[in-house]
């Protein structure tokens, strides 16, 4: 049987993840990781966890365990409409879906919006799964420049006329920079979103670990007004996920949007895998009732903000002159940016030789360019080992100049 004559032309878009692949070489013993976006896996609340499981089995198993609404389970969408509700921006639970993971709420983007040759416009750099999930679909990336204090909305606007289906961008501790959107950037862009009429869709999976600074307004609550009224033509898609903030394992994200929009996602998911674990969704909702999630989140922000600061002093102390690198108020990564004449993806093969494995920047551009830079994690690794992983990056990068 040949079955490449029988795979779908789309198949051809696919494109294996590198951080997925660099995920096998990291495993191996001795090897100090960078490259994942590991959250601290010993600060997990397991012991919470096997709590939540037992009440949650205990008080209502023939719910917990039986097929649930494609949608999510009402109590939850209720909880995260809740907590995600501001003045002048009511969320409802219809206004909610959960989904298998945030990644999953990437791939019903690009099946209910994209078609063959549609533009998305995307921060330079940017997340390196949305374009793995968006590609298949036939999209046509568009990159917009970045700068310290996130996507620069004034390129936007000078590029107003250009079509656009879509804009995806990260405003919290951007991946893979780390940069924040600036507040009044926040304001043009939804100013830019309500001029045009192309949809942002707001990924914010690491909003909520900051460790230095002031929060500012998530884009759908500048945009304001009622989600399924006529308030305001700006329209946010905004996307949240407990994988940073409770565990990855429990694979639960979501997504806030008009009724129209959650109306066609359910469609597509009952396609794809008919409903979220029903389990997981009553455990995630007895950990955020019981208060546990609020008890975590201050723990998980003081050791994360500790192995920012590990990294960041590591990188004075052993990186060359000439190079530079992001200052993360929060979330999880940094970007380095090396000398204009080092290739990071050659020095990768020197780096995991010393046992040091990191991202290469190439591949977080949509159309070409960061072959001098590199994205490093800090949350998943112990200082000690943060300071020794810099240590032999700064070994192999003396052995390539």
């Amino acid at each position: 049987m040949d079955w490449n004559s029988r795979f779908a032309q789309r198949t051809a878009l696919m494109q294996r993840s590198t951080v997925r692949e660099l995920l096998k070489l990291a495993a191996q013993p001795g090897i100090i990781s960078f490259a994942a976006g590991l959250p601290p896996a010993e600060f997990f609340p397991a012991q919470e966890f096997r709590a939540a499981t037992d009440d949650v089995l205990r008080s209502h198993p023939e719910r917990a365990l039986q097929y649930g609404e494609t949608a999510g389970e009402a109590e939850l969408r209720d909880w995260i409409a809740e907590r995600s509700s501001r003045a002048g921006c009511p969320v409802r639970h219809e206004n909610v879906l959960i989904t298998t993971g945030s990644q999953q709420a990437l791939d019903l983007i690009g099946r209910v919006f994209l078609d063959p040759g549609d533009v998305v416009l995307v921060e330079n750099p940017t997340y390196l799964a949305a374009l793995t999930a968006w590609r298949p679909y036939g999209a046509v990336f568009s990159p917009v420049a970045m700068d310290r204090h996130g996507l620069c909305v004034s390129e936007l606007e000078a590029r107003e006329n250009e079509p656009a289906k879509l804009l995806y961008c990260i405003p919290n501790f951007q991946n893979p920079t780390g940069v924040t959107l600036q507040a009044s950037r926040r304001r043009q862009l939804i100013a830019w979103s309500d001029r045009t009429g192309v949809p942002v869709i707001e990924d914010n999976p690491y909003g909520e670990l900051r460790y230095e600074g002031e929060a500012s307004p998530h884009l759908l609550d500048l945009a304001g007004g009622n989600l399924d009224g006529d308030q305001s033509r700006a329209q946010v898609i905004h996307l949240g996920t407990f994988s940073k903030t409770l565990a990855p394992g429990l694979r639960l994200g979501w997504v806030i949007a008009p009724r129209a929009v959650i109306d066609k996602f359910t469609l597509a998911k009952q396609s794809m895998d008919l409903h979220t674990s029903t389990l997981c969704q009553h455990i995630a909702l007895e950990l955020g009732r019981s208060g546990v999630l609020e008890t975590h989140l201050p723990r998980l922000r003081q050791v994360c903000g500790e192995r920012r600061d590990a990294m960041l002093e590591a990188l004075e102390h052993y990186m060359p002159a000439g190079l530079s690198w992001s200052r993360p108020a929060g979330g999880m990564f940094l970007f380095v940016r090396l000398l204009e004449e080092v290739n990071a993806t050659a020095l990768l093969s020197r780096a995991l030789a010393h046992g040091v494995a990191f991202v290469p920047g190439e591949d977080f551009h949509a159309a070409g360019g960061g072959q001098n830079a590199l994205r490093l994690n800090f949350t998943g690794i112990p200082v000690e080992q943060i300071r020794e992983g810099v240590r032999r990056l700064s070994v192999a990068m003396a052995e390539a100049s």
